[in-house]
């Protein structure tokens, strides 16, 4: 009896020394998304730099459960956002910073709730659209969009979903909207509307106006025209106990006062929402930027470079070769480069892989054509279809056309140009421009200088569409590619048909060529050690990517097609043969076993027919 006692006493004064060492230390909440993770690690950094014992950083799943933690005291800080606070003590939103600061003072100081001075930045909702969505059914606001909601999918997550007056029901009562369907995504797994948004499965994605992905993807935000959103100026809310009990706690959070600007933000959430890093590394890192901590910055690695020629450099094709590698490569940067030759930026070591077409791998000055089998063809990002526009009014077909333009000499448009110039017999002059950005082409189409301009670009194009939207300019078909061995010389040009109304006022289907996209790096090399020209014929200093990044690339990218046969792919993505039979002849220990079995029956059958001897 007398142990039990003492056994229990003895827990007791456990459990009481370590509420009493609890009781000493910050504990600082989070919301579960990227951002608010960041700001939180800067809080307890700080604080712990300033010498106070924190505890770790908790995660809520929803603001309604982190201000109930606040309010009962599991935690003693979190970083809010003020016109949050407005909104979740039941008053009507507005977009101005400093009334909205003063009101939630009022309103939390009561609580025993104290708001610490703002960061320096606001992260407003928003409402976004892929560019090639929102040109094609001209929405630029969000009333636009009201008008063609019904038919539209909205994308949302789920702490949005229950907000009293800026969530998803007030805002679809203030713009009169009405939406087919609404896919809701947990908040701690946010990330992937920009995924299902960029696959075609929602149309519109709520976001956060810093979010790094927007001017990633190149989405286009929508005006809040009628001033939905309020403003949210974040800031640190914290206990009034916690704040006199905790000096360091409240010099954590001034310190942060003013010294982070909406540009530095998006940019510390790309690194974590983007490239994968933590949020603790990354809060590290910026503090020790700001000069408020004096060491322990994160190393910084050399992001990973996609080299691309400027007309591939960004739009859905870029979008679709950004995410393979950067889920392949989580937690490092990855960057796109735009150079006029991408195959000899990965060759130099320049850019790991090269996001190309498939005329790329082919030397198009010989003839016939041929492979450089230098490079191996890693991941499909998606096709290119020859454009060939002109002027309506001039109702040309391509024989007719006196000038083309084209990008660079060089580019991928002067060099299927030239192809299809001679493939087909064409007499028209090719007229090189700036660059191969689509703008640059329909510009010179536009201003009258060329009768057409080839243009490559996936199907249904967003800039494309907004010229052929415009009446004034039509697609023209390219006849008589099947003619003599094109088909064979040209083996990465096929065939292919635009469809109609794939633009709108384009009533019939257009013949073209189009040629894959896809993702480069170096191919292993076949011969020996030393080569036949001595060892520097053959040195390089870049190895092929391994099978595990490929194969990652290829399972990031939805819907990844086969690499065209023409082109020389990787060997991790070569199909798996079934395992062949075992070889005729066995090894000799097998094969003589073998034979003194056949000698043992060849005996045994002896013995059975010999004549009998009396």
């Amino acid at each position: 009896m007398l142990k039990r006692t003492l056994f229990a006493v003895l827990a007791v004064g456990l459990l009481l020394a370590g509420c009493s060492d609890d009781n000493q230390s910050i504990k600082v909440g989070t919301k579960n998304f990227g951002e608010s993770n960041i700001l939180s690690h800067m809080i307890s950094l700080l604080a712990k730099d300033k010498g106070a014992k924190v505890a770790g950083v908790v995660e809520y799943p929803t603001t309604a459960a982190i201000l109930e933690a606040l309010k009962r005291g599991d935690i003693d800080v979190y970083p809010d956002y003020n016109g949050t606070g407005l909104v979740m003590a039941g008053q009507n939103p507005t977009p101005d910073g400093d009334e909205t600061t003063k009101r939630v003072k009022e309103l939390y100081e009561p609580l025993g709730l104290t708001w610490m001075p703002r960061f320096g930045f606001a992260n407003n909702y928003g409402l976004v659209m892929t560019a090639a969505k929102a040109s094609q059914l001209g929405i630029k606001t969000i009333s636009d969009l009201a008008k063609q909601s019904s038919s539209l999918t909205l994308g949302i997550e789920d702490d949005f979903q229950n907000r009293p007056l800026d969530g998803i029901n007030p805002l679809r009562s203030r713009y009169g909207m009405s939406f087919s369907s609404t896919d809701v995504t947990k908040l701690d797994n946010r990330v992937q509307m920009y995924n299902k948004l960029l696959d075609g499965k929602i149309d519109v994605a709520e976001i956060y106006t810093t979010d790094g992905q927007i001017a990633d993807y190149g989405l286009v935000t929508l005006e809040d025209d009628l001033n939905f959103f309020p403003v949210y100026e974040a800031a640190a809310l914290a206990r009034a106990d916690s704040l006199s009990k905790f000096p360091a706690l409240g010099a954590a959070a001034t310190a942060l006062a003013g010294k982070i600007d909406a540009a530095t933000m998006q940019a510390l959430n790309r690194r974590v929402e983007t490239e994968g890093r933590s949020a603790e590394s990354v809060a590290r890192a910026a503090l020790v930027e700001m000069g408020l901590l004096s060491g322990g910055a994160v190393s910084n690695e050399d992001p990973l470079i996609v080299a691309a020629t400027t007309g591939t450099s960004s739009g859905a094709l870029a979008n679709t070769a950004l995410r393979g590698v950067r889920s392949a490569f989580s937690g490092r940067e990855v960057k796109v480069e735009t150079g006029p030759s991408p195959l000899a930026a990965v060759a130099s070591g320049d850019a790991r892989l090269a996001l190309v077409g498939a005329n790329a791998f082919f030397d198009v000055s010989a003839n016939p054509p041929t492979r450089n089998d230098a490079y191996e063809a890693v991941a499909v990002a998606g096709q290119s279809l020859v454009h060939v526009i002109a002027n309506r009014k001039n109702t040309l077909n391509l024989a007719q056309a006196k000038s083309i333009a084209t990008g660079p000499e060089g580019s991928d448009s002067h060099q299927i140009a030239s192809l299809i110039k001679s493939g087909i017999g064409l007499s028209a002059e090719l007229k090189p421009q700036a660059d191969d950005m689509v703008s640059t082409l329909l510009d010179a189409v536009k201003s009258g200088n060329v009768d057409v301009a080839l243009v490559l670009a996936p199907s249904g194009n967003q800039e494309i569409s907004a010229v052929i939207d415009g009446v004034k300019f039509q697609l023209v078909d390219i006849d008589g590619w099947s003619k003599g061995a094109n088909l064979v010389r040209y083996p990465f040009l096929r065939k292919a048909r635009i469809a109609a109304d794939t633009y709108s006022n384009m009533f019939n289907p257009v013949d073209t060529l189009s040629l894959q996209v896809v993702l480069a790096g170096m191919a292993p090399v076949a011969k020996d050690a030393v080569g036949d020209q001595g060892p520097s014929a053959i040195a390089t200093t870049i190895s092929p990517l391994p099978a595990s990044s490929v194969k990652a690339i290829v399972a990031a990218i939805p819907g990844a097609s086969i690499i065209d046969p023409a082109l020389r792919q990787a060997a991790a993505l070569a199909p798996e043969l079934p395992t062949p039979p075992a070889a005729i002849n066995p090894a000799a220990d097998v094969s003589m076993f073998n034979l003194a079995i056949a000698v043992l029956f060849i005996w045994l059958g002896w013995l059975y027919v010999r004549p009998e001897y009396n």
